[in-house]
């Protein structure tokens, strides 16, 4: 879940209305198309990859420090999922959340996303293909986050408009941060995050098999990108 709300209802919401039935019924069948694109996206990119290979040599510290870099954007978005959790989990019923992560971004975990999508590309030793894949993931956030934000104006009003003033939709900006000194935290869901989070990292041997079938002439490179 992204947005600033931990919802599971909309009857749960109070003062909710026969609008946001409506609403929230639209999202659901946006979510689904968002999973549907990213899921294209990854099946596009992985077909793609045996025929595209970085353009810097495989040894060299180009190659190697993107492929780090990557490595450390996928880490850094797991632990900023489970970050997000910390506050999205422990919250019972439903409510505006405004704290830790949601106190600097509306959507910290479509940010976290995007930079693990980011981290994957880099595994290929390719800027290109790195900010390529992610700015399409974020072309798929971009626009599901619209339909997030017009559920919430319909839930909260006047609240949700006051945090959309004062916090950037995707942002960060670290000088709002804010948090309560407890936090109560749902240890379920955050093993779930972590585990959603997993399949990640299996880009690395997944491109490195791919560089090996380059390597030995199994498939041949029709593109090369920095």
């Amino acid at each position: 879940m992204s947005n600033p709300v931990f919802f599971s209802k909309p009857s749960e919401i109070r003062g909710a209305g026969p609008g946001l039935d409506v609403v929230w019924a639209r999202l659901a069948q946006a979510q689904v198309l968002r999973r549907h694109a990213l899921t294209l996206l990854g099946v596009a990119a992985v077909l793609a990859s045996p025929w595209i290979a970085s353009a810097w040599p495989q040894a060299g510290w180009v190659n190697q420090g993107l492929e780090w870099l990557g490595l450390g954007l996928m880490l850094l978005a797991l632990l900023g999922r489970c970050a997000c959790m910390l506050y999205l989990g422990g919250r019972k019923g439903a409510e505006l959340i405004a704290d830790g992560p949601y106190s600097v971004s509306r959507n910290p975990l479509y940010v976290f996303s995007v930079l693990a999508v980011l981290g994957i590309g880099l595994q290929t030793g390719s800027l290109v293909v790195g900010l390529a894949l992610a700015l399409a993931a974020f072309a798929v956030f971009r626009w599901i986050v619209a339909e997030e934000e017009h559920l919430l104006h319909t839930a909260f009003g006047a609240g949700y408009d006051a945090y959309c003033a004062r916090v950037p939709r995707f942002g960060p900006r670290p000088s709002l941060w804010r948090t309560p000194q407890r936090v109560t935290v749902d240890l379920p869901g955050v093993w779930k995050t972590v585990r959603d989070a997993l399949p990640y990292f299996l880009s690395i041997p997944l491109f490195e098999a791919i560089e090996a079938a380059q390597d030995t002439g199994w498939v041949h490179v029709r593109l090369w990108l920095f």
